[in-house]
């Protein structure tokens, strides 16, 4: 019986200390919306694509939306060249809405190879993402001097996440 008492005792204790201050916010902010988003995510009749779509955003739909294209053209070996997120935020005032992913994030989402414009593989690269009013497009890169046009043009740009 002892021990039955304690273990109430203690778990009232843990309940009214992750119901108060600091603790609540945390509590609610972490494990409850964890909870939430599973139940949310068990119940949900979306496909893994759609699943995916939304729980990882425009990044993850703009880098499957580029696979699509480059699958449809049949390129080899694509090396995609990124706008620098600094050039959506300081020209077209867009950035915390759009903003282009990671190298990284890119090549997790697709398995294709993406660089920055910083990147010493820039040099390389035979396809540039730009994003405007229309949407989101995709320009083949067809000489070495055009390519250095645009990393020039992109220079003053420095990357950012």
């Amino acid at each position: 019986m002892k021990g039955f008492l304690l273990t109430i005792i203690s778990a009232l204790l843990i309940i009214s200390v992750l119901n108060l201050g600091y603790y609540k916010d945390w509590f609610q902010a972490k494990p409850l919306q964890y909870w939430t988003d599973f139940l949310n995510e068990k119940d949900d009749t979306l496909s893994p694509e759609g699943i995916m779509a939304s729980r990882y955003g425009i990044s993850y739909t703009m880098s499957m939306r580029i696979k699509r294209v480059l699958e449809q053209k049949n390129v080899v070996h694509p090396i995609v060249l990124f706008e620098p997120n600094s050039y959506y935020r300081d020209s077209l005032h867009i950035y915390p809405k759009v903003h282009v992913p990671e190298p990284a994030v890119f090549y997790y989402y697709t398995g294709l190879e993406g660089v920055w414009i910083n990147s010493p593989d820039a040099v390389k690269a035979n396809y540039l993402v730009r994003i405007n009013s229309k949407g989101v497009a995709l320009d083949m890169i067809k000489t070495p001097e055009q390519r250095q046009q645009i990393l020039a043009f992109y220079k003053k740009y420095p990357p950012i996440l």
